[in-house]
């Protein structure tokens, strides 16, 4: 679901800025070095036939690694203000921390990879800390900017407070026709969320098993709601609300909300499966 705008990699290049230091962890579920990485067999079942990942982030640095990420930085933004200081990285986790700064600005974070593909596989293992006033969001974007004429591929959107059940979208056309599937599960928990695109179908994974499929018609010349004009690129985002989607802060919501993501797994799509 289109919620927000979203930031247009061209126009980037004025808010990338280098990371500033991480804050300190409070979160008891990621101290000690972040959660271990535990291979799902059925994760590995259903990326055989993909080969190996073009591209791998544990985020096992001090920081986000500028060479592979856009950091948002619109602080002063109407709708959706990030500050590239809410992108932190630590023990093992990279954490997009909603909440307020000094100046009483309700500020949040967000990435974008710099790996733009036309079909792929894109994975995430991801959890979102409970909290009205904040949507938890893995989605790939148009490379192109040209949205809804372009596409876009929502994987997670953890729009709930209390992060029971999130949804999947697909956006694709002019007129902005969009596909929608509910995932069911608590996303305050690790979750590992994936979409293969390809040109006929996009199927949705939730921790290793197929979720949800959205097909191309059999019918020639019918309107087809898979993305094919642009070249995609993976975002990770954790959208302030109080919007017409998305709750807002309530007197029960914690000074911070933080959105960790502990894994990214990009493959290109082989040509046997774009044929």
């Amino acid at each position: 679901m289109r919620t927000r705008p979203r930031v247009v990699l061209p126009l980037l290049a004025a808010c990338v800025v280098a990371f500033s230091a991480a804050t300190a962890c409070t979160d008891p579920a990621v101290l000690g070095g972040g959660p271990a990485r535990i291979a799902d067999p059925r994760s590995a079942s259903a990326v055989a036939a993909w080969g190996a990942p073009l591209f791998v982030e544990q985020f096992d640095g001090k920081g986000v690694d500028l060479r592979n990420w856009w950091v948002y930085d619109s602080p002063n933004a109407a709708a959706f203000p990030r500050s590239a200081a809410r992108a932190t990285v630590a023990g093992g986790t990279l954490r997009l921390t909603g909440g307020f700064d000094a100046a009483g600005r309700d500020l949040s974070g967000g990435i974008a990879s710099k790996t733009d593909l036309r079909y792929g596989r894109w994975e995430v293992r991801v959890r979102v800390e409970r909290g009205d006033g904040y949507s938890g969001v893995v989605l790939l974007w148009p490379a192109s900017g040209h949205w809804p004429t372009d596409g876009e591929i929502d994987l997670l959107e953890a729009i709930n407070g209390n992060r029971q059940g999130a949804s999947s979208f697909v956006h694709n056309g002019s007129n902005n026709h969009v596909a929608w599937h509910y995932l069911p599960g608590d996303y305050s928990q690790w979750h590992t969320i994936a979409v293969e695109w390809l040109p006929r179908s996009i199927t949705f994974y939730l921790n290793g098993v197929p979720e949800w499929t959205v097909s191309a018609p059999s019918t020639a010349g019918a309107f087809s709601p898979i993305p094919s004009t642009s070249a995609m690129h993976l975002a990770l985002q954790l959208d302030k609300g109080c919007t017409s989607a998305i709750p807002c802060r309530t007197s029960q919501t914690p000074a911070t909300v933080t959105m960790y993501v502990d894994q990214v797994r990009i493959w290109a799509a082989p040509r046997q499966l774009t044929g």
